[in-house]
């Protein structure tokens, strides 16, 4: 009975009995016997090694793509930075500033609190008790 692929999937002592050799993704000589010619072997090298590269490459994707983001929010930054303490920058602005615009919200807050100041907190009469399930267990002899 000939093997059917979804048999060829499951079953595979079946067909390497019958001489068949499913090695999907592999350069492989057109029969089993031959032997390869030097630049059949190279090409088989090379097609192992490249192999090897695409399959590291896919591990360290997830790294690389962190560190293009690191180092391209760095460089806004610094670009951000430059742009914002360039003395062109803040005459075109007329002095607005971010960090100086924090700054002044930063004293009107303080400035808002000194002449606002909070009501006092009420003091309760007696500490609290912490309460717990197992409270009974000390009063027990």
């Amino acid at each position: 009975m000939p093997s059917t692929r979804s048999g060829a999937r499951y079953n595979h002592s079946r067909s390497s009995q019958k001489g068949h050799r499913h090695d999907y993704g592999r350069i492989q000589s057109v029969t089993e016997g031959q032997e390869l010619t030097p630049p059949q072997e190279a090409l088989v090298d090379i097609h192992k090694a490249s192999q090897k590269a695409y399959n590291n490459s896919l591990q360290h994707k997830e790294y690389q793509r962190l560190a293009d983001l690191w180092k391209n929010c760095m460089n806004l930054y610094l670009t951000v930075r430059k742009f914002m303490g360039h003395p062109n920058t803040c005459k075109l602005l007329n002095g607005w500033h971010p960090l100086m615009e924090k700054k002044k919200m930063m004293l009107l807050t303080e400035e808002w609190r000194q002449n606002n100041p909070s009501p006092p907190k009420k003091v309760p009469k007696t500490d609290p008790v912490a309460r717990s399930r197992n409270s009974n267990i000390e009063k027990q002899p």
